[in-house]
C-alpha cells in the first residue's frame, strides 16, 4: 500500500521521502489539491518492476504467436488426432 502525501511534502523535505522509498521499497503518492499527482518510487524497485513487466509481455508475445501457429495449422489441416500425436510423442521418447 503506497503511502500518501501533500506534494509540499516533496518540496519541504525531499530527503524524508527519498529516505521512505528506500526503505520501503513502496511507491509514495504525492496528491496536489486533493487528487494524486505523482508516485515517486526507489530507482531499484522501479528497475525490478520495469524488468518483470517486460518478461511478462515476452512471455504474453511468445503464447499470443503459439495460439496464431496453432490456429493456422487448424485451419489449413495441418492436425491429426492426440492418439496418433502421442503414440509419435511416445516412439521419439523410446528412441531416445
Amino acid at each position: 500500500m503506497p503511502v500518501v502525501k501533500p506534494i509540499s511534502d516533496l518540496q519541504r523535505n525531499s530527503g524524508a521521502i527519498a529516505e521512505s522509498c528506500h526503505k520501503t521499497k513502496e511507491p509514495v503518492c504525492l496528491t496536489k489539491n486533493g487528487p494524486a499527482s505523482l508516485v515517486v518510487m526507489d530507482a531499484e524497485t522501479y528497475g525490478d518492476q520495469r524488468r518483470a513487466l517486460t518478461t511478462i509481455q515476452e512471455h504474453e508475445d511468445h503464447v499470443q504467436r503459439a495460439i496464431t501457429r496453432s490456429y493456422d495449422d487448424l485451419t489449413n489441416s495441418r492436425v491429426r488426432p492426440r492418439k496418433q500425436a502421442k503414440a509419435e510423442a511416445d516412439r521419439m521418447r523410446a528412441i531416445r
